[in-house]
């Protein structure tokens, strides 16, 4: 009878372990304050800008980047490691008005299902609002002619992943030689007597690449430390934790595609939770508009240049196409490019433009491509 029972109560108590070792995995480096939907800024229509209040100052947020595609690095495997920045776990309402906002019918009024337009209303194409632009091949618009094809009673922000690093996931890993030239490019790009805004994460290659853009432009300015664009904002959980689930499964850059294009998650990651990492994208896409950058709009000037990680680009990027981006990871191999991300464009009569965006040659690279 003994043996019996301590037959029965042995997967009992192994499943009991395993569970607490996969809740105790983490990266103890990754220390980033989560980007809560229970946030001071309001969500902000581009119709009313008295409803615009301010925000407190930026503070610092950390990350961590994949494997750097012309470095070999061993100890880093690009199809696991994503900029990931940690996080808290956040808790939310589906009710949320703040984590769902619902479609403004005042702003840019549109049927819900259509493609050219987000939920919130926002346009997705430039013809739409009166600016005479067309993307590449791939449906990436130049950062340099959406300068020069905006006009100058327009605002333009720009949320790039910052220039192409050297080996190492640390915050103090640095730009290499090609990366600062990437940077100086596309200042030279966007080169004006206007100044400009510059934010960005508070690590070494994002602070280094906004200044080297500046530098380009022949501006120097400084380059403000920004919370609200660390790489964690469409997760629901730490980065670490994602990490745990999928390092030996595909990696991140897998699933967080395969969360971007809504493509079904094997059954056993389904069961284990992983839908619940991620926020809903296209919501979550409006409100990254809505929160981060109009709100602080006001604040900032005519033209902002916002450098940050790939965890936040790659969904920006796919969110601002509807998906018709191909970034898709888990089958063509393909993730957000260095400098490329998302363009966000305030008419004066208050219309404002979502672009998938790139600063060099593509919006893309390949993850095939990656020395590992």
């Amino acid at each position: 009878m003994k043996k019996f029972v301590a037959r029965k109560a042995f997967p009992v108590i192994c499943a009991a372990f395993i569970s607490v070792v996969i809740a105790g995995c983490g990266d103890d480096s990754s220390n980033s304050t989560p980007a809560s939907p229970e946030t001071t800024n309001p969500v902000v229509t581009p119709t009313d800008s008295s409803t615009i209040t301010p925000v407190t100052d930026p503070v610092t947020d950390p990350a961590t980047t994949p494997t750097d595609p012309t470095v070999t690095d061993p100890s880093t495997d690009p199809a696991t490691n994503p900029e990931n920045p940690g996080q808290d776990p956040v808790v939310t309402d589906p009710t949320d008005p703040v984590t769902n906002p619902p479609a403004d019918t005042t702003v840019n009024p549109s049927t819900p299902t259509d493609p050219t337009m987000t939920a919130a209303g926002f346009y997705r194409d430039p013809a739409a609002a009166g600016l005479v632009l067309a993307p590449d091949t791939n449906g990436f618009y130049d950062v340099g002619d959406i300068y020069k094809a905006v006009p100058a009673d327009a605002k333009i922000v720009y949320v790039l992943r910052h220039a192409e690093r050297e080996s190492g996931l640390g915050k103090e890993s640095p730009l290499t030689e090609v990366g600062l030239q990437q940077a100086l490019d596309v200042g030279a790009k966007l080169k004006s007597d206007e100044s400009f805004y510059y934010g960005a994460t508070d690590f070494l290659r994002t602070q280094t690449t906004a200044a080297k853009i500046a530098e380009g432009r022949g501006e120097t300015t400084e380059v403000v430390t920004m919370e609200e664009i660390n790489g964690g904002y469409f997760l629901t959980v730490p980065s670490d934790s994602l990490d745990a689930m999928v390092s030996k499964r595909g990696g991140s850059f897998k699933y967080v595609a395969m969360w971007c294009y809504e493509q079904p998650f094997p059954t056993l990651l389904v069961n284990l939770g992983l839908p619940g990492y991620f926020y809903d994208l296209m919501e979550r896409g409006d409100q990254f508009v809505n929160e981060v950058v109009l709100a602080n709009l006001p604040y900032w000037k005519r033209v902002n240049v916002l450098i940050t990680h790939d965890l936040l680009t790659e969904p920006l990027a796919v969110y601002a196409s509807n998906r018709t981006v191909d970034l898709k990871t888990y089958e063509s191999y393909r993730w957000i490019n260095y400098i490329a991300g998302v363009t966000v464009i305030v008419t004066a009569d208050n219309k404002v433009v979502v672009l998938p965006t790139r600063g060099v040659e593509r919006g893309f690279l390949n993850t095939r491509d990656m020395v590992k």
